[in-house]
């Protein structure tokens, strides 16, 4: 059996479905679907995106984006006028229901799986619970001392956008699963976690890529009046509006 782990999907509904639907498909091996929050903003879908992830029953810890919607913490103050537009945009799109169902994701979600003791966060968070905007932050010393209370053996996490995996047979390691959202062709990913089963101690991480329908979200993101999108579009869709 295995676990299926993504993250950053960032109103792209046609990558999350065909993510959602490619799991479903496997569902025969694969036991849970772990979503590492930000599921909103940039793209056109932000409310359909967290309907399809209640939809499929997947588990979400929640992102600094979606912590935007419900509180207010530093990183707004900092934000251009655009990126408020941006984010008063976004709020306003979304429900009551999409409010609530933020509102009910955690920080962190902890399991047991095979024997591993796993943990899955957006990133790391202050005392106050807010999520770091710290980018690019991928070396070992660095996030063993972020993550130094934590009593996992192997951390799943986002946020940064670049998918990288440290592994360390002997401490803590970490799986960085970038955005399969953000993603600038016609081709998403997931990631999948598993444990042999014949020593049931070795384990496999890995990556299976699914197409989506680009054009459909191209023509949505150029018909949405979504503020700041010329900008967004390029930077992390790789879509130019111009």
């Amino acid at each position: 059996m295995a676990i299926a782990v993504f993250g950053d999907i960032h109103g792209n509904l046609e990558a999350l479905e065909a993510i959602l639907k490619d799991i479903h498909k496997r569902r025969h091996k694969i036991k849970e679907t772990y979503f590492l929050g930000d599921a909103i903003t940039f793209g056109p879908d932000s409310s359909a995106c967290l309907k399809m992830l209640q939809q499929y029953n997947v588990k979400c810890v929640v992102g600094n984006h979606e912590q935007r919607m419900i509180r207010y913490e530093h990183s707004v103050s900092e934000m251009n006028y655009g990126g408020i537009k941006h984010m008063e945009y976004i709020y306003n799109s979304l429900d009551n229901d999409d409010l609530r169902f933020i509102k009910s994701m955690p920080e962190e979600i902890h399991i047991e799986f095979k024997g591993y003791k796993i943990s899955f966060v957006h990133f790391s968070h202050d005392f106050n619970g807010v999520c770091k905007e710290d980018y690019d932050v991928f070396s070992e010393a660095i996030l063993d001392e972020i993550f130094k209370d934590s009593e996992a053996q192997i951390v799943f996490f986002g946020h940064q956008h670049v998918r990288k995996l440290l592994i360390n047979p002997e401490g803590r390691s970490y799986f960085c699963l970038g955005s399969s959202g953000c993603v600038k062709d016609n081709k998403t990913y997931y990631s999948y976690f598993e444990v042999g089963e014949l020593d049931g101690e070795t384990y496999n991480i890995g990556r299976i890529n699914v197409e989506y329908d680009r054009e459909k979200f191209i023509q949505k993101l150029i018909r949405e009046p979504i503020p700041e999108k010329v900008k967004f579009a390029k930077k992390y869709f790789g879509v130019d509006l111009t």
